[in-house]
């Protein structure tokens, strides 16, 4: 078992975690109303700079980097008009290891169905209502409040404590954690993810996607006469309907990976972006459609792509007038810690500490910036947040004695040195 600092230091700190409520309540609301919305990636700057105000009013040494123009235009090519950066803050107590605490601060665009404005966040009950919320900003907040209340209670971890906040993970983390990591910013020892995991469940590992953009070519003609013409919306379903053969051979595939039943089986969605044709009475000479392949941690990413273009090759020859271009716009690595690591030992066991309750490892069906940790960095890796629903849809909330207990968990994470 991981070794712990006294039970009275432990106590402390969490009696003041509770005394910070409101104002970790207060804060979040206000990271909330930052529109940091990605694409295209709007007020990045604004937050960051929110963020660092923080940050250096509880005294941590600050670095907020810009991704060099050059960089960023290669990374998020057409986007030169919204500058990535990116924020580190630093606690160094003289210890020979570093634990480091990051999250991102972009948020995906508001659904249609907000029935309320979703940057002006709000209270109802247990639940704080907003875009960002749960995705994943309070969980950002209380990885702040965590450190504050170790500060505030005099209680010096074993770790030196390091903390990032990063752009661009819904779309990539190419400009975010993934330029961090490559770039060499950091270097700790071990990391906690601030999502991939809540509740009673510690994430140790999340799928890979790719990301794929079919477009099939027709002949345009007058509606009028429509053999005159090939139309591509009409080969495009027939194409769908031959991808479609593959989900019964996904279903049969299971990961090694704790997880629940669907995210153990690789998953393909089509259609999440479509369209196509210009005009009601012209036959459509083009239509495009994507596919959002999730790939399991056993998957190899030449094997995944290869047995899309073998059903799209018989497609064509099942149809000599099926004509396809293939882009490839997005690939995450799936990513994953080993779940004997020292790191996720200690969390789990602080997890515990905190709450009274049991745990267990899981893997996550979407892709987070882990991978970037343990694949890239090769920085062993736990992912736990806050509890709350609706990340990506109409109602985003968390639960606020989710935040004040996950910011516990994070302090009590802190003050456990594995062995």
């Amino acid at each position: 078992m991981p070794a712990s600092r006294p039970g009275p230091d432990r106590l402390r700190v969490q009696k003041r975690i509770e005394a910070l409520k409101p104002d970790l309540v207060a804060f979040t609301k206000d990271f909330c109303r930052i529109a940091t919305v990605n694409p295209p990636g709007n007020q990045y700057l604004a937050c960051a700079k929110f963020l660092e105000k923080k940050l250096h009013a509880l005294g941590m040494k600050t670095r907020l980097l810009r991704v060099p123009p050059k960089v960023q235009a290669k990374l998020v090519p057409g986007l030169d008009k919204y500058p990535r950066y990116n924020l580190i803050a630093r606690w160094d107590v003289g210890a020979k290891k570093t634990l480091h605490y990051t999250g991102h601060y972009d948020v995906v665009p508001p659904t249609s169905g907000w029935k309320t404005d979703p940057f002006a966040p709000y209270v109802r009950g247990d639940k704080l209502i907003g875009r960002g919320t749960v995705d994943m900003k309070a969980c950002d907040a209380a990885s702040i409040f965590a450190v504050q209340a170790l500060m505030d209670c005099k209680v010096t971890p074993p770790w030196n404590l390091e903390l990032s906040f990063t752009a661009d993970e819904e779309t990539g983390g190419y400009a975010g954690l993934g330029w961090v990591v490559k770039s060499k910013a950091i270097k700790p020892d071990a990391a906690v993810l601030l999502e991939g995991g809540s509740g009673e469940q510690i994430g140790y590992a999340h799928r890979g996607v790719l990301w794929l953009n079919v477009t099939v070519i027709g002949r345009a003609a007058h509606a009028s006469n429509p053999k005159a013409g090939i139309n591509a919306l009409e080969k495009a379903c027939a194409l769908i309907r031959e991808l479609q053969t593959l989900e019964p051979v996904y279903a049969k595939r299971r990961s090694r990976f704790q997880a629940n039943k669907m995210a153990r089986r690789p998953t393909m969605m089509i259609g999440g972006v479509s369209g196509g044709g210009g005009k009601i009475n012209t036959i459509p000479d083009r239509f495009t459609f994507s596919i959002d392949r999730r790939l399991l941690p056993e998957d190899d990413l030449a094997a995944v792509k290869a047995e899309i273009m073998r059903v799209i090759a018989r497609a064509q020859r099942k149809d000599k007038d099926l004509k396809v271009e293939v882009a490839y716009p997005l690939y995450v690595a799936p990513g994953w810690t080993d779940p004997q690591a020292a790191i996720l030992k200690a969390a789990r066991a602080a997890h515990t500490a905190v709450t009274g309750r049991k745990n267990g490892l899981r893997m996550t069906g979407g892709f987070t910036d882990m991978h970037w940790l343990t694949n890239d960095g090769k920085v062993p890796t736990v992912g736990y947040g806050c509890g709350g629903a609706g990340a990506h849809s109409d109602f985003e909330w968390v639960g606020i004695r989710s935040m004040v207990e996950t910011c516990k968990i994070y302090a009590e994470i802190a003050l456990r040195m594995p062995r």
